[in-house]
């Protein structure tokens, strides 16, 4: 396996990773819409997500900042629901490795002496919320609106856990 970085910085690495993660939207949508005649932008981060709203008619623009949970309620009887829900389980998981690496900055050690290469573990789970924010995006791009669709950050968690997994720092 490539090493593309050593043993001692693994793990910081490791923790920096999930936090650029958590500030990374994991997904920009855009979409203009006929009826009502409005455009719509979606900037939604791991936990959060930002929906603003502006009529083409006259300008006006409402903007809505909602927890991943709700934003699945507000969506909860529509047909994009499946998403959101898709969203808010992998909101969860990826709220609970953002925990993991904290107590992982803050107590390296005892991490250490319980896991082995904990690294890896989080390289894993950073790719199952990659490919978790990816079937979320992809299920609202196919039962809701057309439009510009860009995963970015869901591609970049991917890119972070290949990353990890494939370091080897021996």
């Amino acid at each position: 396996m490539p090493r593309w970085t050593a043993a001692e910085y693994e793990n910081p690495l490791a923790v920096l990773f999930v936090w650029v993660s958590a500030l990374l939207p994991w997904e920009v949508a855009s979409a203009t819409l006929s009826n009502p005649d409005v455009s719509v932008l979606f900037v939604r981060w791991p936990l959060f997500q930002l929906r603003r709203v502006t009529s083409r008619i006259d300008g006006a623009s409402d903007l809505m900042f909602t927890t991943s949970v709700g934003a699945y309620q507000y969506q909860g009887t529509t047909t994009i629901a499946t998403g959101y829900l898709v969203w808010s389980v992998v909101s969860v998981a990826f709220l609970a490795l953002l925990a993991f690496s904290v107590a992982f900055y803050l107590e390296e050690d005892a991490v250490i002496d319980r896991l082995d290469r904990p690294a890896r573990l989080v390289g894993a789970a950073l790719c199952c919320t990659g490919l978790g924010y990816l079937v979320a995006a992809s299920a609202i791009y196919r039962t809701g609106f057309a439009g510009l669709h860009v995963p970015l950050g869901a591609l970049f968690q991917l890119a972070f856990g290949v990353l990890l997994l494939t370091n080897d720092p021996a």
